[in-house]
């Protein structure tokens, strides 16, 4: 078999029928052979197995499906065959009739379709019904009959146009556009994966990370799976927009663990997800994922050069160009560029909305007010602005302790209190500084982001530096944020 196939793919699966008709299988007994080999060679769990082996998509299986329970305009649809294929790890368990007529459905009995791990989960009555019944014979999926052999035909057989009668005309015309109307998707489903976005987009300040990372990837599989599917071009549209926020939401949260590599890949989907979109909101969105990942992995060039990007995509008011301007200001700052980090916060400060509420429309991409005030301190404390920069880690503080504790981001007070402590380093003031970072290290860290454990770090190698290494409090304090630093992994 050809190693460029990749093992369950199409191109595999029709390599292993061609070797199995040369071994003189006969066609009819080939599928079940197929099936065998995607569950044993390609660890292919066994109801998706059959279904591939049958060469049906997820819609169409769901269309036999119907067609067998007698009811064309029955509720199966792909989407459910696709979550009863993921069970048992997620999805929706397949009762023992639905099973059935998967089986019919795929010309197999229904005990086929399920594996050690399904057994292991099963009911105990299903596992009874189980035990109990008697494997019948496979049987021949329902469908058309196979066409007749096609031949080339003869000249004398072949007419113009104009001398076909008016009733071949056009035949079928009708029906070929109505299957434009059928889709495996409809507002509702739609409808969920927008408010499950919004809600995890929400619930990430307060949420451990991994588990909202873990959900996000289980909107986007279905996404991806739905894409699959036919979709009138809006639906199409919406769900290409949601791989893309799901994406790039992934991408933000990866970083914040420390898994850039995983972040790239991710906001790499994204990117592709908006280029069939074509929508410039999207294009915000994972522009501002890429800037924030490319910055607190090392690249504050590109950081700043993603971001600037991201602003020539206008999309009116539902998302401000506040991020993007300060990021593009944090991703110069990293390099000291002094006149571009000003003029960028010359440009937020003349559109600074301080009314702006938690997040505005896309809360999760837009920032919160302290969140917006800390990153121009930040970037101008990296340029050598540490009074400026100590305004702006005030009103940061300030704009914290107003918020309702379900917006605000965990991460923050360590943030603000560090990099304000490290103002007063560059303003000769020790005590100011450890009276900063004092309650935070009693306190004690625990997890946090991966840019927190970052920032404890600057700052004790900042207290070594020789201004400092006389002072006992600055080695104490050293001390303190490098255990503090070891401590707080994600």
């Amino acid at each position: 078999m050809s190693r460029q196939a990749k093992p369950g793919s199409k191109p595999y699966r029709a390599q292993l029928r061609e070797r199995l008709a040369a071994l003189g299988f006969p066609e009819a007994a080939i599928p079940a052979r197929v099936a065998h080999n995607l569950i044993v060679e390609c660890r292919i769990p066994p109801r998706t197995a059959w279904r591939l082996a049958s060469e049906l998509s997820l819609d169409v299986a769901a269309h036999q499906y119907n067609a067998v329970t007698g009811d064309p305009r029955a509720g199966m649809r792909g989407t459910r065959i696709w979550e009863y294929e993921q069970w048992p790890d997620r999805g929706v368990r397949p009762t023992v009739a639905a099973l059935r007529v998967l089986a019919q459905v795929y010309g197999t009995g229904w005990k086929c379709l399920l594996g050690l791990r399904d057994l292991e989960q099963l009911p105990a009555k299903d596992l009874a019904e189980y035990h109990a019944a008697e494997e019948p014979a496979a049987v021949a999926a329902p469908g058309p009959e196979a066409p007749p052999p096609v031949r080339a035909l003869t000249r004398a057989e072949v007419r113009p146009d104009d001398a076909r009668p008016d009733e071949e005309i056009g035949a079928g015309a009708l029906d070929d556009a109505i299957l434009l109307t059928r889709t495996n998707v409809d507002d509702v489903q739609l409808d969920d994966l927008w408010s499950d976005l919004d809600f995890l987009g929400g619930a990430y300040t307060r949420t451990a990370p991994d588990s909202i990372l873990g959900q996000l990837a289980v909107i986007e599989e279905r996404t991806a799976a739905l894409l699959k599917g036919r979709q009138r071009p809006k639906q199409t549209q919406d769900l290409l927009l949601i791989g893309a926020k799901s994406s790039a939401m992934m991408a933000w949260i990866a970083g914040d663990l420390g898994r850039y590599r995983l972040s790239r890949e991710l906001n790499s989907a994204a990117w592709l997800y908006t280029q069939y979109a074509d929508d410039f909101l999207a294009r915000r969105w994972v522009r501002t994922s890429q800037a924030r990942v490319a910055f607190w992995s090392g690249n504050g060039i590109e950081s700043a050069k993603l971001a600037a990007d991201g602003l020539n995509y206008q999309v009116g008011g539902r998302l401000t160009d506040a991020p993007l301007i300060l990021a593009e200001a944090r991703g110069w700052s990293s390099v000291q560029a002094e006149p571009q980090v000003l003029d960028a916060i010359a440009r937020w400060t003349s559109i600074e909305n301080p009314d702006l509420a938690a997040g505005g429309d896309d809360r999760f991409f837009n920032i919160t007010k302290d969140r917006r005030h800390y990153m121009a301190g930040n970037s101008l404390l990296a340029v050598g602005q540490a009074s400026a920069a100590l305004r702006e880690f005030t009103t940061a503080r300030e704009s914290f302790e107003k918020l309702s504790m379900e917006n605000r981001w965990e991460a923050m007070d360590p943030m603000i209190r560090i990099d304000t402590g490290r103002a007063h380093l560059r303003l000769d003031d020790l005590d100011a500084a450890a009276a900063q970072v004092g309650p935070l290290l009693d306190a004690g860290v625990g997890k946090q982001p991966d840019m927190v454990r970052a920032m404890l770090k600057l700052m004790a190698t900042e207290l070594t530096a020789p201004r400092w290494r006389s002072a006992t409090t600055a080695r104490s304090l050293a001390e303190a944020l490098l255990d503090a630093h070891a401590s707080a992994r994600p």
